[in-house]
């Protein structure tokens, strides 16, 4: 067996069934008789997607939320020792571990009805949802993760480029799909609960209002954010204590990293 790196415990990709018996397990087995298991960190970002669409469908789940103490203690296996984790049990005693926020959720987004009718389909909401994912990484990398003296022209920047950019872009494909308030069709599908949930991510961090007023100028992405929340168990899942206890989790961690200086001395 290969050696475990130290205080990073990891599960294998292999496994004691074939990949024809996972395969036939997965293929054959209800969504009524699997159990989710879902772990991420005690906030929103890049988790959200998948516990939204747990919930979206009834599921029978649990979100686990591991402590950082745990985490460094070496408590909590991982593939690539980042989060968000999927484990998949059945009913005959089979289990299996997913890895890695895209992979998890077009797996479920697939099982639940909402990667589309068709392969073409599900190419065009699999686009969407992955040119939505790179919005996310790149607010990280070019705002929040950026040295102090950099934060407010990085911020700035963002808000009037490449946002504006991706808002553009993105505007444009709805109203050709005739401003429905969904990417594919007049059906909900993965791309629309990920931009709703992206759209979430920005209200969370320190220059919340900022973003969330440039979303509000393109009709139709806000019709999409719109569509999505009157979802009755979306609507009911954000409603939640649980879920506000995400979202607290995600303000208080960006307010604490990542709020510009200047807004900070303004305010004081």
């Amino acid at each position: 067996m290969a050696v475990q790196p130290a205080n990073r415990p990891k599960f294998s990709f292999q496994s004691k069934h074939s990949s024809r018996a996972i395969s036939a397990f997965l293929a054959e087995t209800d969504n009524n008789d699997l159990f989710f298991s879902l772990s991420y960190w005690e906030i929103a970002a890049v988790g959200s997607t998948a516990r939204d669409l747990l919930e979206y469908a009834g599921a029978k789940h649990e979100k686990l939320a591991p402590s950082y103490a745990e985490w460094v203690a070496g408590k909590v296996p991982t593939a690539f020792s980042v989060m968000p984790i999927l484990k998949v049990k059945g009913p005959n005693g089979m289990e299996i571990d997913m890895a890695e926020s895209e992979v998890i959720d077009t797996f479920l987004a697939e099982r639940f009805g909402l990667l589309g009718d068709n392969a073409w389909e599900s190419m065009t909401i699999r686009t969407f949802y992955t040119n939505i994912q790179y919005l996310r990484e790149r607010t990280f990398t070019e705002t929040l993760w950026v040295s102090d003296s950099e934060k407010k022209k990085a911020r700035d920047q963002f808000l009037s480029n490449g946002l504006r950019k991706f808002l553009e872009d993105h505007e444009f494909h709805l109203q050709e799909n005739g401003c429905n308030g969904h990417y594919v069709g007049d059906k909900l599908s993965l791309a629309d609960l990920h931009l709703a949930n992206i759209v979430h991510f920005y209200s969370t961090v320190p220059w919340a209002k900022e973003a969330l007023d440039e979303f509000k100028k393109y009709e139709a992405v806000w019709k999409v954010k719109e569509m999505v929340d009157s979802v009755p168990q979306l609507d009911a899942w954000r409603a939640s204590a649980e879920f506000k206890q995400f979202e607290k989790g995600s303000i208080d961690y960006y307010t604490k990293n990542c709020t510009v200086p200047e807004d900070a001395a303004k305010a004081n």
